[in-house]
C-alpha cells in the first residue's frame, strides 16, 4: 500500500524543505508516497478523521495549539500514530520522550538523519520477511517465499510467483536483487531465479519445478551452480 506522511509545520518554508528531502528519499523506494501538509495543529486534528495518514512530521512551536499539545491529545484519545518531531527547540525532548515519539529531529533537518528515521519507520512497517514491490495492481506486499523468478522487461520485471500469476513491477533487476534474499540467485543479466524452485542447472539453461526453462549466461554459471549446490548442501 502507498505510505501517507503528513507534515504540520506553521512554516511555509520548512515544510517546502520537508516535502522537498521526502521526495528524494521516496525516490527510489517499491511504494507510493502521499504527503498531506497543515499549517496548524488545529487543521490537522480537524482533517484526522476524514484523511488518515501513517507517519506525522510535527513542529513543536506553532501559535494556539502546539505540537506537543496535539501529541498529547492524540495519545489521550488512544491515537497512537507515529510521530516524528522536527523543532527548532531541543528543550522538549524529553516531552517527546513522554509522548511515545518516533524519533526528535532539529531544525533544519539533517539529510541523513531523516532518511535513517525514515528507513527504519518503513522497516518495522512492513510485515516481516515481506517485500513490497510497486506493480501495476499498486503496492503489494510479497513473500519471497512465492517468486519463482523474475524477469528484465526493459526498466521493469515480471515477477514469476508460484501460484502461475505474474505482476509487472516498476523495479528494474537489479533493485530487485537488492531487495530479495539470500537463496535468490542471478543466472543471467535479465534473470533472478529463486533456487528453491530450481530443478536442475545446466550450463546454458536451468530448468524449474514447473518445467520452466531460464538461460544461464556462461560468465554465471559457476557462481549460480556453486550458490545452487550449497543451498541443498546446507
Amino acid at each position: 500500500m502507498p505510505l501517507t506522511i503528513a507534515i504540520c509545520d506553521d512554516s511555509d518554508e520548512q515544510s517546502a524543505e520537508l516535502r522537498r528531502l521526502l521526495g528524494e528519499w521516496s525516490a527510489d523506494k517499491p511504494f507510493a508516497l502521499m504527503i498531506d501538509e497543515y499549517a496548524s495543529a488545529e487543521n490537522f486534528l480537524f482533517c484526522r478523521p476524514d484523511k488518515p495518514c501513517d507517519l506525522l512530521l510535527l513542529d513543536i512551536e506553532m501559535s494556539r495549539l502546539n505540537g506537543m499539545d496535539l501529541a498529547r491529545k492524540l495519545r489521550t484519545e488512544g491515537d497512537m500514530l507515529p510521530i516524528i518531531f522536527v523543532t527548532g527547540y531541543s528543550e522538549y525532548m524529553n516531552e517527546g520522550y513522554e509522548v511515545e515519539a518516533l524519533h526528535y529531529l532539529l531544525k533544519p533537518a539533517d539529510r541523513e538523519k531523516l532518511f535513517a528515521v525514515l528507513d527504519r519507520y518503513v522497516k518495522k512497517r512492513a510485515p516481516e520477511n515481506e517485500i513490497m514491490l510497486e506493480c501495476e495492481e499498486g503496492t503489494l506486499h510479497i513473500s519471497p517465499d512465492t517468486i519463482t523468478c523474475c524477469e528484465a522487461m526493459g526498466k521493469k520485471s515480471a515477477v514469476r510467483l508460484s501460484d502461475g500469476k505474474t505482476l509487472e513491477c516498476s523495479s528494474g533487476i537489479s533493485a530487485l536483487c537488492s531487495m530479495l534474499p539470500e537463496g535468490f540467485a542471478l543466472c543471467h543479466r535479465s534473470y533472478i531465479v529463486n533456487l528453491r524452485f530450481v530443478r536442475s542447472i545446466g550450463k546454458s539453461e536451468l530448468t524449474l519445478d514447473g518445467g520452466g526453462i531460464i538461460p544461464v549466461s556462461r560468465r554465471l554459471y559457476k557462481e549460480i551452480n556453486e550458490k545452487f549446490i550449497a543451498y541443498y548442501t546446507r
